[in-house]
């Protein structure tokens, strides 16, 4: 988890001085946040004075909507003649007043209010950036509103922090202290902001994120594995979500992983990612059915490290995969992690989901993350979020908890 997740009136920069946070500062700086913030600022310019973009309304369209293009994504903002917005997306041919000709010039009042609602853009995205923050329901909200325009530009700023987090994980699994360390320290903020902007671009469309996600080469990638490895349900339910998002066109990249790999833990994310898919995309639920059942009856013929939670992780699968359409999570595994049916109140942000194991085994048998699975695919983006701020306290956990956590991972002892 993020290191601890405190209430405002805690002294935040004190923390910052005691751990070098350099993965989440180095993304301050990067292109990737630049991009995000500044078309974040265009919407944000846009809503706080709509009725100057009525100079381009021409007097024979009075009553129909103004459409500004993004510049660089293939998004736009809607203005009814009433001034309400709306941002949405746009493949294929772009249509509307490009925005970048109506904000340059140095003298406009646009760009004034340009550059004024860069910072509040920064502002608002202070809760998923910062060390030591974590976003309540109505944080989140005030950003994913603008999804269809920044969506791209957040699932780039995922992956760019997937290296620096391949690297901390090895530095962290090469030790053995007893203490916190300061890389254990920035592996669980870098987690948790991917798993931010990851939810935040949670419902693009998979053209979108792929080609967002060609960045990622590291070998054996799958859009689930940093989080399910986290070894908590909240991050593992974010990695559902990214694996949905990319719908049936991830199957090349779990497949293979599901075929060959020896590491336990690598066959569940493989499993886990395949359940959320067919979950999420009823047409391809009796492929993956079939192609799990195949697999389980072949992961036997190779030398796997922890047999007996490969076989659950599994049977897990089938079980889920078998589930009638509709369905809710069984009872008593909602009950276990503090998550109502409709998701009222707190939602997934509970306690308990930051702090068990998907792996852990759930009142029917199944690993705990598959009987979650139908609740989380049916969460909103937002419901991962507690409803209030004060209510972010109430996820704080202990060094020590965050030691446990990080260290219990099954990656601590890879065989492949």
């Amino acid at each position: 988890m993020e290191r601890p997740l405190p209430p405002h009136r805690e002294n935040h920069e004190a923390r910052e001085k005691s751990h070098n946070f350099g993965p989440i500062v180095a993304a301050y700086e990067s292109d990737d946040l630049t991009r995000l913030a500044d078309t974040l600022a265009i919407g944000l310019a846009v809503e706080m004075e709509p009725t100057t973009w009525e100079s381009i309304r021409t007097a024979g369209e009075s009553a129909r909507p103004v459409v500004l293009k993004i510049p660089n994504v293939p998004a736009a903002i809607e203005i009814d003649p009433s001034g309400t917005l709306r941002p949405f997306r746009q493949h294929g041919v772009s249509v509307g007043e490009e925005i970048d000709k109506l904000v340059t010039s140095p003298g406009s009042r646009m760009h004034a209010l340009r550059a004024r609602s860069r910072d509040v853009a920064l502002d608002l995205l202070a809760p998923m950036m910062l060390p030591g923050r974590f976003p309540s329901r109505t944080e989140f909200q005030s950003v994913f509103r603008w999804a269809p325009i920044i969506e791209v530009f957040a699932y780039a700023l995922a992956t760019r922090h997937l290296a620096a987090l391949e690297d901390l994980r090895e530095r962290v699994t090469a030790k053995a202290n007893t203490t916190f360390s300061t890389d254990e320290c920035n592996y669980c903020a870098t987690t948790h902001t991917m798993a931010h902007f990851v939810l935040m671009s949670s419902d693009a469309p998979e053209y979108s994120l792929i080609e967002a996600a060609k960045s990622s080469t590291l070998n054996g990638w799958t859009p689930s594995l940093a989080f399910t490895r986290a070894r908590t349900v909240w991050l593992a339910a974010a990695g559902a979500k990214s694996a949905a998002a990319f719908g049936p066109t991830a199957f090349e990249c779990y497949l293979p992983v599901l075929a060959t790999a020896r590491h336990a833990f690598r066959i569940f994310d493989a499993l886990f990612g395949l359940t959320a898919i067919a979950l999420s995309h009823g047409h391809v639920r009796e492929e993956v059915l079939q192609a799990v059942k195949h697999h389980a009856q072949m992961v036997g013929d190779r030398s796997v490290d922890d047999i007996d939670c490969v076989r659950l992780a599994f049977r897990s699968a089938i079980e889920m995969l078998k589930w009638r359409a509709g369905d809710h999570s069984p009872p008593a595994a909602l009950d276990r992690l503090g998550w109502s049916r409709d998701h009222e109140g707190d939602g997934l942000a509970s306690p308990q989901a930051f702090r068990l194991d998907p792996t852990d085994t759930a009142p029917n048998g199944m690993m705990l993350g598959f009987s979650a699975l139908p609740a989380i695919l049916r969460a909103s983006p937002a419901q991962h979020y507690p409803r209030s701020k004060a209510r972010v306290y109430r996820l704080k956990l202990r060094e020590t908890e965050m030691l446990q956590i990080t260290r219990r991972a099954w990656l601590l002892h890879p065989t492949e």
